[in-house]
């Protein structure tokens, strides 16, 4: 699975996860539904959280808040909350979370820096 946008690199599920490739037990488990629905529900997340950063419509900003809250929630009970899956998939959630929030910084730099286009 891949996060994908013009102006960002390739995010995959190998780059984040550290897999033991001689742990058959650890292979199966990250090939399980479980993971798979908890992965699907990250990258929406991030998706969600990089990609409508910016967006002048209220409702993807909406959406952009809702990711921001779900990424900065110190919820750590509900199965699929931001920490909760990112210790399933071993990732420390505050390193990711000073990555996402430089990366929506220069993405709000590089609008305001961007000139305006003339309407054809």
């Amino acid at each position: 699975m891949e996060i994908r946008e013009e102006h960002q690199e390739i995010i995959s599920l190998e780059d984040l996860v550290p897999v033991q490739i001689n742990d058959p037990m650890m292979a199966r488990t990250r090939m399980s539904g479980e993971f798979r629905l908890m992965w699907a529900v990250f990258e929406d997340g991030l998706d969600c959280y990089l990609r409508y950063a910016n967006h002048p419509s209220p409702t993807m900003q909406e959406l952009f808040h809702e990711a921001q809250e779900w990424i900065e929630s110190e919820e750590e009970e509900w199965l699929f909350s931001f920490i909760s899956i990112c210790n399933a998939f071993q990732i420390d959630p505050d390193y990711l979370r000073r990555g996402l929030r430089r990366r929506v910084t220069e993405l709000r730099a590089k609008r305001e820096a961007a000139p305006l286009r003339r309407a054809a």
